[in-house]
């Protein structure tokens, strides 16, 4: 008898259920592969060599900054030292008769994509001390929480001996996670094996992501992993731990809240309504100094203009990053209160308010989405539309990729590239008034003026009440000398919302062309 019918005869059961199982794994994957269960793949556990972050190990930190890195961005050159800090090379051990400042922070400290090296706010504030005997060290990873930037003092930063720890508070600071930064850089040990089977295999990608086989979903979704870290009252979390690291390492602490840059004013933004500030209530609460820093900024006519980087009502611009190291300079030379710090009467009201104060909540982002989004955070623009028409090459119809697409290439001006993807999203979502109002924008550049008005008139019907179609009927009626249709869509804006701004800007408009 043949050795195979042999086989067969002894072990029949055996093979036959092999077999089955053989099969039924194969068609498992195919049902998984042509129903699109699993989402695409991304090599999440290799770092990506062209990012200026890395994953982190600490799950509260969740990313770093790369140490040793440099990349040109649209405002300069950026650049990381050894030790992971956008900062000068530093040696860890304090020289003699120097004085550490270390500011924590968060993009308004570190800068990344919205100035370069030298403009930051600690290279503006270590340039007025030029006899070398105080030194700036630059501790802020942009989207970092207070927890995390005090964390990161702990874990690193107390090894640099600082003599003073400046903390700039940002209103979203609020918010109890870092969102994403990184694009790879999983951290979690597995073998090669499953790392392959990963990429290679739909139906074990599906099942990894669904049961966390590995720790694949864990890393899928850092954010999950990050957030649960951080507790749900990170500002007051981390001012009682910055408390506790002053008085046991003796180092001053001095907390400045960082304002807001409007069309016509510097301002606070305040969950707790009026003043004093609800940052203000959290570090008296731990006997902590802070000291407000609006005075340091001339009037302009436009604060926003004026003083952020590219407008953005935030990040300081160099203007800026000048005016805050001079009063930054009159508050540390006073100098700031000294520890022991003590823990002052327990404000139960605003700990409540700092628990709701956060204006996001961690996105449950799909993998694709994630990494769109930490590339564009990175300044990566051109990779992550090249992600997005990835997407788009599998699934033409994906509805995330046509708008952004669509959105971002408008944004960048290529609006002849920008149209169809436009298009795909007005007529899949005609309520999405973004995605219309840039349509009829393209169409109004490309002399189709009638479409461009009708398709903002269509839009009123499908989204009533939206005074942003009214206002782009306005602007196109401008630009064509259409005056009597301009102004009649201006006065219902006016009539419904006097005192938008943008409305003032386009009747200035219709007035000097009529």
């Amino acid at each position: 008898m043949p050795p195979i019918r042999q086989l067969l005869r002894r072990h029949g059961r055996w093979v036959l259920a092999l077999a089955s199982l053989l099969v039924g794994l194969i068609f498992c994957e195919l049902a998984v592969r042509l129903l699109r269960l699993a989402p695409a793949v991304h090599a999440i556990w290799l770092d990506d060599g062209n990012s200026f972050y890395q994953r982190s190990t600490h799950a509260v930190l969740n990313y770093e900054i790369r140490p040793a890195f440099s990349r040109d961005t649209r405002n300069g050159r950026a650049t990381s030292n050894s030790h992971g800090f956008r900062d000068r090379e530093r040696e860890l051990a304090k020289p003699p008769g120097v004085r550490r400042v270390l500011m924590l922070g968060d993009s308004v400290v570190e800068g990344i994509s919205y100035v370069d090296d030298e403009s930051t706010l600690s290279r503006r504030l270590e340039s007025l001390y030029p006899d070398g005997k105080t030194e700036v060290l630059n501790l802020g990873v942009s989207g970092y929480c207070t927890l995390a930037e005090v964390t990161l003092l702990k874990e690193r930063g107390l090894a640099f001996s600082p003599d003073v720890v400046v903390l700039i508070f940002v209103a979203n600071d609020f918010n109890n996670f870092n969102p994403e930064h990184t694009v790879g850089g999983g951290v979690a040990e597995r073998p090669d094996w499953s790392k392959h089977l990963f990429v290679s295999s739909e139906l074990f990608r599906y099942s990894a992501l669904k049961f966390n086989w590995f720790q694949f979903a864990a890393e899928a979704n850092p954010g999950k992993r990050n957030s649960q870290a951080i507790g749900d009252n990170n500002v007051v979390d981390g001012l009682r731990l910055l408390r506790e690291l002053a008085n046991q390492h003796g180092f001053q602490v001095l907390i400045v809240p960082w304002p807001k840059f409007t069309d016509t004013q510097i301002g606070y933004p305040n969950p707790s309504g009026p003043p004093p500030l609800l940052i203000e209530r959290l570090a008296g609460m731990n006997g902590l100094p802070i000291e407000k820093i609006v005075d340091a900024f001339e009037s302009v006519p436009n604060p926003r203009l004026e003083f952020t980087a590219n407008g953005d009502e935030m990040h300081p611009n160099r203007l800026a990053a000048d005016a805050v190291a001079k009063r930054l300079k009159e508050l540390l030379d006073a100098p700031p209160k000294a520890p022991p710090y003590r823990a002052g009467v327990r404000d139960s009201e605003a700990i409540e308010i700092a628990r709701w104060a956060a204006s996001e909540a961690p996105q449950e982002e799909e993998m694709e989405s994630r990494a769109y989004f930490t590339l564009m955070r990175e300044a990566r623009a051109e990779e992550a539309l090249a992600h997005l028409r990835k997407i788009l090459e599998r699934d033409p119809d994906n509805a995330f990729a046509n708008w952004f697409l669509g959105r971002d290439l408008f944004d960048y001006g290529r609006i002849s590239e920008a149209r169809p993807y436009l298009e795909h999203t007005v007529s899949n979502s005609p309520k999405r008034v973004e995605a219309r109002t840039r349509l009829a924008y393209a169409l109004n550049a490309e002399g189709k003026n009638e479409e461009a008005i009708k398709l903002l008139a269509d839009g009123l019907n499908h989204a009533e009440g939206t005074l942003e179609l009214n206002l782009s009927i306005g602007a196109i009626g401008i630009t064509n000398g259409q005056f009597e249709l301009a102004q009649r869509h201006l006065d219902i804006v006016r009539q419904r919302q006097p005192g938008n701004r943008r409305l003032h800007s386009l009747m200035k408009q219709l007035q000097a062309a009529q």
